[in-house]
């Protein structure tokens, strides 16, 4: 009888678990977390349990409560156990170092309209200069577009280009900080859509991905849901939080590999503030973006 057959036979004979026993795991658990202070090098300390027993002990999280308008403490649990391993899965598989000659590549699925609509999505190509100075390239439906150097000066608010990427702190407690910064120490919801749309990055410089996982699971408000398609249909978790009404009500998932924990995708949700062809102004609209390859090439319109 092998290992995991062992674990089914165990977990088969044993009564599912209470709410009130949960809520005691919980506790205890987060106890645990709290009793270290000591802090090695561009690492997080991590939660008590971790491998299988951290995603069983997560699933049976989740599946106390991940619907409902506010998310329980055993979501939010859930949450960063899901968020943690995400973490360890980056650290196992780093993303490429680029020089800085070279282009970061994405190859995309995306698709915008109404809230239950049959999403029909086109595939986007793009190259972007590491360091900025050479143009890239940007395929949609077939039709290349050049993307220019950025101008002298110019300025984002969030850092979308590697070579802004490289600026930010690979500390979870620092990168934390910072995105409040960056939002003029907005709300929690604010922080989280802004970590949400770093992790969407193809390519990050080194430690920044695990940091950026670990600092999302310090955000209050983060819950998990089951089972969250994206734009091609694969099916994963969703690290969600309630709508930001200081954005119009924007929502945004970030949809997560149930097995690899590997990023696939987000879906955002907003509400529609400048009318378009067929959608009345102030409807809601869902943009859904899937991440189907990425890598690091010499020249523009190259593959990985």
């Amino acid at each position: 009888m092998n290992e995991l057959t062992e674990l089914e036979r165990m977990c088969a004979e044993v009564e599912p678990a209470s709410p009130q026993a949960l809520a005691l795991g919980r506790n205890r658990l987060l106890a645990a977390t709290r009793t270290s202070t000591t802090r090695t090098p561009r690492r997080w300390p991590r939660l008590a349990v971790t491998g299988a027993l951290a995603l069983t002990m997560a699933a049976g999280l989740i599946a106390v409560n991940v619907t409902g308008e506010t998310p329980s403490e055993p979501s939010a649990v859930a949450a960063a156990a899901v968020l943690d391993r995400a973490a360890e899965a980056a650290e196992a598989s780093p993303d490429p170092t680029p020089r800085d000659d070279q282009f970061v590549y994405v190859k995309e699925a995306r698709w915008s309209g109404a809230p239950g609509a049959t999403p029909h999505a086109r595939t986007d190509e793009r190259w972007e200069s590491v360091d900025g100075s050479h143009a890239g390239l940007r395929i949609e439906n077939g039709k290349r577009v050049v993307i220019p150097p950025p101008k002298p000066g110019e300025y984002h608010m969030a850092p979308i280009r590697y070579i802004e990427l490289r600026t930010l702190p690979t500390d979870p407690d620092e990168l934390l900080a910072h995105m409040r910064k960056l939002t003029g120490n907005g709300s929690d919801k604010e922080v989280a859509m802004y970590l949400a749309g770093l992790l969407s990055n193809p390519v990050l410089p080194s430690d920044l991905r695990p940091a950026a996982y670990r600092a999302l699971a310090e955000v209050p408000g983060t819950r998990v849901l089951q089972d969250v398609p994206d734009v091609t249909d694969r099916r994963g978790l969703g690290i969600a939080w309630e709508p930001v009404s200081e954005l119009g009500g924007s929502e945004m998932v970030l949809i997560l590999d149930p097995h690899t924990f590997a990023y696939l995708g987000t879906r955002h949700t907003y509400v529609e503030d400048a009318g378009r062809d067929g959608v009345a102004k102030g409807d809601k609209i869902v943009d859904w973006a899937a991440q189907l390859a990425a890598g690091v090439t010499d020249t523009a319109g190259a593959q990985p």
